[in-house]
């Protein structure tokens, strides 16, 4: 079979579009930092790529959802030991057995009854955090014509997921963090009546009820601190692992730098042989016109 000029040039063509191609890729690889660009590169990796992308998006949306669960429990922290502070406070007053300060210790009770309701009302980040699911309800309101507090959310907890299946709760029902060992603001409203009235038995009477009261908080506080160290823990096992399968995508998808310099290396120096046997190959001259 002759072999003839044009299916020479054919072939050399051929050969130099599939290196321009290889050679452009590499490029791009490089250029990029990425092996896998497109779906075509490397369909099994991009499938990988794409698995181990949507396991580091979960994994950050979990952590954001930590974060947040971590917020929300300091902040509640700071509001509860400041209420047991208060508490502390009132016992003391009503430990105090000196009746001629009796008038003014009822006008701190007053005080720390209104400190504590408005700690009960607080919100974070626009939401009332004791009133259940029922964000956008104050908590606790007060009857001014019978002196009554009464509790207007419901028993909903606050719900965080932290992982595959995990998920956290924090109690966020203000009648049982406020209200369940005891009604602080009943127990309150009675010590200052038994101080107004010089009441010594009335007043004796709710030390016991006011140590209840500080218990159950101190109860509450303690469950959202072993949930706290239960979410740190998570947080940092979330970030170890993402760590692993960031390393796994770029084990898939990145380029290795020093192989595809080889690569290029290699492939221009292809190309251009390629370019130099067409050219004495290839030549125009009147030997070929006639053959």
């Amino acid at each position: 079979m002759r072999v003839s000029n044009a299916m020479m040039a054919e072939n050399i063509q051929n050969y130099l579009y599939k290196q321009t191609k290889a050679l452009l890729k590499t490029q791009e690889s490089i250029a990029s930092g990425k092996r896998i660009n497109r779906l075509s590169d490397d369909p099994i990796g991009m499938g990988q790529a794409l698995g181990y992308r949507r396991t580091i998006s979960k994994l950050e949306q979990f952590n954001e959802n930590i974060t947040s669960a971590r917020q929300h429990l300091d902040t509640v922290e700071n509001i509860l030991a400041a209420v047991t502070e208060l508490l502390e406070d009132t016992k003391d007053i009503a430990a105090d057995q000196d009746p001629s300060m009796r008038s003014m210790m009822a006008d701190q009770v007053v005080t720390i009854r209104d400190q504590i309701f408005q700690l009960a009302n607080s919100r974070n980040n626009g939401n009332y955090l004791f009133s259940g699911d029922l964000t956008d309800t104050q908590p606790f309101e007060l009857d001014t014509a019978t002196g009554v507090y009464s509790y207007e959310g419901d028993g909903g907890t606050k719900d965080h997921i932290i992982g595959e299946g995990l998920q956290v709760s924090i109690t966020a029902d203000g009648s049982q963090i406020f209200q369940g060992a005891g009604d602080v603001f009943d127990v309150l409203n009675d010590l200052e009546t038994a101080l107004r009235a010089d009441d010594a038995d009335g007043i004796t009477a709710q030390l016991p009820l006011l140590s209840e009261i500080v218990q159950g908080l101190n109860g509450v506080r303690a469950v959202n601190a072993g949930q706290s160290k239960r979410l740190e823990a998570t947080q940092n096992y979330n970030k170890a692992f993402n760590v692993n399968v960031s390393d796994l995508l770029s084990q898939v998808e990145d380029t290795d730098i020093v192989e595809a310099a080889i690569n290029l290396q290699l492939q221009e120096t292809a190309y251009e042989t390629t370019l130099a046997t067409a050219a004495r190959i290839i030549q125009p001259t009147l030997m070929n016109f006639l053959s």
